[in-house]
């Protein structure tokens, strides 16, 4: 059984009209505020996985971050990304032992989010029970 998930939080829908700039400037805001977090045990940003022929260095995919957390941290770590990008369509990926999980918070309330945050860890504590 893994003692960490891999975590990916993908808001690029809701971000494809917003100026390059203003894509980068949240990425690193929330990148900085998910690595703050005491459940975060690592948080990275996402390589483009199209960089053309002859290119230099990664290039970074906007509004893509993912984390290693535990099964105990998915609430706070979700939370917390879902108050960071308000109202905002957001893609959770878990990823254990190369099985996968994807719960996606798309015209979620307020209200309603502990709906999705229970959904997020019985889907992980499937994936590291099977």
């Amino acid at each position: 059984m893994a003692d960490t998930i891999l975590l990916t939080i993908d808001w690029r829908a809701a971000d494809s009209d917003m100026p390059e700039e203003q894509q980068e400037t949240l990425t690193q805001t929330v990148f900085q505020e998910l690595r703050a977090l005491d459940e975060v045990e690592d948080v990275q940003r996402v390589a483009d996985p199209e960089v053309p022929d002859g290119g230099m260095g990664a290039n970074w995919l906007w509004s893509v971050l993912t984390a290693e957390i535990t099964v105990e941290g998915i609430k706070q770590v979700c939370q917390d990304a879902y108050e960071r990008l308000p109202g905002k369509p957001i893609e959770f990926t878990l990823e254990v032992d190369g099985k996968k999980a994807s719960i996606g918070a798309k015209n979620v309330r307020p209200d309603n989010f502990d709906e999705t945050l229970e959904k997020l860890v019985a889907a992980a504590q499937k994936l590291q029970d099977s």
